[in-house]
């Protein structure tokens, strides 16, 4: 008797469940990226290996992944949506891309950029044109989100470039200013960077800022010294690159930040990038304020290259407030649209003041007056390069930044890629900036 021949197909059950899972994973691995403590091969193995895994799953729906990620991206959440484009971005049936066109088109706001995460990190081919020629033609936050997807892939804008920045739109006008940050022709983008730093809007100008100091523009430097100078709150996030890139007397500007109540955390946080027995001591003050503290102990841990934890060095956590509370609060006295999710600072470890400071005493003779240093050790492009690909997550983007700018470009990581992408990009870094090979 002949057998029946049937075509097998995954269980549906099973492959949304594997969609769950793969959301879950990618929020888990984007918290990763900023980890205090956790290396790129431990996230690898902790996180980004187990969302590979579920994202295969998906995969194996064949010609049905369609059907199977319809659901997701229109939903509410937004991981979802990320891992469902990026599913149907590559690797699946030609009509998944069709699919993903029009989802893309028919998005905005949040999901349209929770898609453009999941795109910019796929394995893109040819098969992909349709969506681009979404992205190019639907408006000009599509655009914005195409200059997104091509910065972070390393593609010089087009058409879209132009698009964003007559949007009139600041965040559109700022996207498109980011992806000038890799065009090889200086001239048109230093053009536009020019025109950005006379932008009455605070996010445009600082997008200009940021490319123009990756783009070593004198007039993006001088536009963030004078930020600093003036204690302009809009001077934080470009405090980093001031400390590590900046002549001695710049440096005293991220030191004089610290005056300025809104703009103390992020003086902090770039005082590790002065790495001085100086900063050290500014960091040690730091700890004496409950609010700066943990600020303090993350950036004496990145000059020293101490651990909290493991050695020693953290106080107690304080007993929170819900803990001690007799009754819940009444229902008018709470903040129903708060967002409960704390800051990633906040959950650093609280350093012990006593503790750290007998640590201080007994290594500061190893930290010579007047030098940078970074984890403990003098801060040679070697030990930068070691600590961007070895050290822990949070940091690496100031890192890539110095270490790009120092080397006129040729050394360039992503470091919001996939883990196999980013070795590939350091492997090929090295290789252009004349750098040792990885050990």
């Amino acid at each position: 008797m002949n057998a029946v021949r049937t075509t097998a197909e995954p269980y549906r059950d099973l492959v949304e469940q594997s969609l769950e899972e793969a959301a879950f994973f990618w929020k888990r691995w984007e918290a990763d990226l900023e980890s205090l403590t956790r290396s790129l091969d431990e996230v690898w193995s902790w996180t980004e290996d187990r969302l590979h895994g579920a994202l295969d799953g998906v995969r194996v729906a064949g010609e049905k992944v369609v059907e199977v990620t319809e659901a997701a991206l229109r939903g509410k959440d937004h991981a979802a949506i990320t891992a469902a484009a990026h599913v149907l971005a590559a690797q699946t049936p030609a009509r998944a891309r069709d699919a993903l066109a029009v989802a893309v088109r028919n998005s905005n706001g949040a999901a349209l950029r929770a898609m453009g995460r999941g795109i910019e990190t796929a394995a893109l081919d040819g098969s992909f044109a349709p969506v681009t020629a979404v992205l190019a033609s639907a408006g000009p936050e599509h655009s914005a989100a195409l200059c997104r997807i091509k910065r972070f892939r390393r593609v010089p804008p087009g058409k879209e470039l132009a698009d964003a920045l007559q949007s009139g739109i600041p965040g559109l006008q700022a996207d498109a200013l980011r992806s000038l940050a890799h065009v090889a022709e200086q001239p048109i983008a230093l053009r536009h960077i020019a025109w950005g730093l006379k932008s009455a809007d605070g996010e445009v100008r600082r997008a200009a800022i940021q490319t123009g100091i990756r783009r070593e523009d004198p007039a993006a430097w001088q536009a963030a010294v004078q930020l600093a100078e003036e204690r302009n709150t809009a001077c934080a996030p470009l405090l980093p690159a001031l400390a590590a890139l900046g002549s001695a007397e710049e440096q005293q500007l991220v030191i004089r930040a610290l005056r300025e109540p809104s703009l103390q955390r992020a003086g902090l946080f770039a005082l590790a990038y002065l790495g001085t027995p100086e900063a050290v001591e500014i960091c040690l003050s730091g700890m004496c304020d409950g609010k700066l503290a943990r600020s303090a102990g993350e950036a004496y841990c990145a000059i020293t290259g101490a651990d909290l934890v493991r050695d020693g060095l953290a106080a107690p956590e304080p007993a929170s407030e819900s803990a001690e509370a007799a009754s819940p609060p009444r229902l008018e006295a709470e903040a129903l649209d708060a967002d409960l999710v704390p800051a990633a600072a906040d959950q650093w470890p609280l350093p012990d003041l006593d503790a750290v400071r007998r640590h201080w005493q007994g290594m500061q003779r190893q930290l010579a007056q007047g030098v940078r240093h970074w984890r403990g050790r003098p801060a040679s492009p070697g030990v930068l390069l070691d600590a961007l690909e070895r050290g822990p997550m949070l940091r690496r983007d100031d890192l890539a930044l110095e270490l790009a700018v120092r080397t006129a470009g040729k050394y360039d990581l992503e470091v919001r890629a996939f883990a196999h992408a980013q070795r590939s990009m350091m492997r090929s870094g090295r290789t252009r900036a004349g750098l040792p090979a990885a050990r």
